[in-house]
């Protein structure tokens, strides 16, 4: 059983906090046994990170440098917060005056910034890490006859020094879709189209027209569903999309729900049974 540090963000605390639970689950079943950090903080991506550069890094060192003390690297699920804690690791990690100062503010807690950690994306981590094959075998439900477009989300595809997948050509979500059983959908008008989660907060109308890009692009090629690594794209799509003034609403699925599904979990161990935008094709009289 591996071992990895999970850093939670915002994003599976309060009424999201059984996404853990399901990406928990899942990854025990893998083979990965996830350990939450302890007193991390929020990564401060598009709120402080706009306004105070040093201080997203300092924020963000100390979240690595928590992992750091354990020895373990970090997952993180969410697409920003990735994003941020990836740009703050390669900004210490090449520039020693700021690894320098930013430790000196990490040591009042007893805590150094090293640059050993590892931080990995899940997306990334289920395919290098875990494996096709494994995530294959371990299929209980095959997911026969669903077509699922894939939706990768923005911060995992930019900048590019900390990017995870091709901007031009993202891959991974399509084989583990296949490894379920599932027939992928990558190519429709509308699949790098920002969800709009972040812009909610300040134009909601522009953010209730962004967010039907996808899902209805996605329809028109065929797909019934949509599924996203990332927490908040697939919030945006289950909430906003519900929100926003079209009829057709198309269901989206966070990554690890779909995983769980296959593996044999029921629609409620999963979390499929409590989307806004249900999703048809699952049954509610399985179970793991």
């Amino acid at each position: 059983m591996k071992t990895i540090g999970f850093y939670q963000g915002c994003c599976f605390q309060g009424p999201d906090a059984h996404m853990f639970d399901t990406l928990k689950k899942v990854f025990a079943d893998l083979g990965v046994d996830i350990k939450l950090l302890e007193k991390t903080t929020c990564c401060g991506g598009n709120t402080i990170e706009e306004s105070n550069r040093f201080l997203v890094y300092s924020i963000n060192a100390r979240n690595i440098a928590l992992a750091e003390k354990e020895g373990l690297d970090i997952l993180v699920s969410c697409n920003t917060c990735y994003m941020v804690l990836a740009k703050t690791k390669y900004a210490l990690d090449n520039d020693p005056q700021l690894k320098e100062e930013i430790n000196k503010l990490l040591a009042e807690e007893g805590l150094e910034y090293k640059g050993t950690a590892k931080i990995w994306h899940i997306l990334p981590y289920l395919v290098e890490e875990v494996g096709i094959d494994t995530i294959r075998e371990k299929v209980r439900r095959p997911l026969k006859g669903w077509k699922i477009a894939t939706y990768y989300g923005c911060h995992i595809k930019y900048p590019k020094e900390v990017a995870v997948v091709d901007s031009e050509n993202p891959q991974g979500l399509e084989e583990l879709i296949e490894a379920l059983g599932a027939e992928p959908v990558k190519d429709y008008e509308g699949s790098d189209v920002c969800c709009g989660y972040h812009s909610f907060y300040t134009n909601k109308d522009i953010a209730l027209k962004k967010v039907v890009k996808a899902p209805q692009g996605a329809k028109r090629a065929g797909a019934e569903m949509l599924v996203t690594p990332c927490p908040l794209c697939f919030k945006a799509q289950d909430i906003y999309q519900d929100m926003a003034p079209t009829e057709d609403k198309v269901p989206s699925i966070y990554l690890p729900e779909l995983l769980a599904y296959a593996l044999g979990y029921d629609a409620k161990q999963s979390g499929l049974a409590f989307h806004i935008i249900p999703v048809d094709k699952i049954s509610v009289n399985t179970s793991h």
